[in-house]
């Protein structure tokens, strides 16, 4: 179940990634192709956004493997994107949101896409309430965006 469901959130991360190089543009013009590659992966001034490109390749990254995500890691991967994009949790990144909710603030399109996400991330688990068991799950879900499972080449 939880598989399906950050399909979609992945899908829409995507797009909010999108609609955040959108509104920086329009604020910050940082020219296209390769020289705002170059800007993203080297510029310390888009360093903020770095940790939304990383959360996105993980979850693609643990996505792309064979197995069903279990509720437990669908919960995990949750509290990442929600500390992450949303400013909730144990897991808030305070460079990024605080970046973020300024262009939050400055683009409509930008405000629709973090809507709609937040509309999808209603379809993941929280996580669990006893710490060892949200722990565990954590670990589980950094074993799964960093490793392949044994047996695939």
């Amino acid at each position: 179940m939880p598989t399906a469901a950050l399909e979609e959130v992945s899908r829409k991360l995507q797009a909010l990634h999108a609609a955040v190089l959108n509104a920086e543009r329009r604020f910050a013009p940082s020219g296209a192709g390769l020289a705002l590659l170059d800007r993203l992966v080297n510029d310390p001034a888009w360093a903020w956004l770095r940790p939304l490109s990383a959360l996105i390749a993980e979850v693609d990254h643990a996505l792309a493997q064979n197995a069903e995500l279990s509720a437990m890691e669908g919960a995990a991967a949750a509290a990442h994107i929600r500390g992450l994009i949303f400013g909730e949790g144990d897991l808030v990144d305070e460079a990024f949101v605080t970046h973020y909710r300024s262009l939050l603030q400055l683009d409509p399109a930008l405000a629709s896409t973090h809507g709609e996400l937040r509309n999808l991330m209603k379809a993941l688990p929280d996580e669990s309430p006893n710490e060892s068991e949200r722990l565990h799950a954590r670990h589980q879900w950094a074993m799964r965006r960093k490793h392949r499972p044994s047996g695939r080449s």
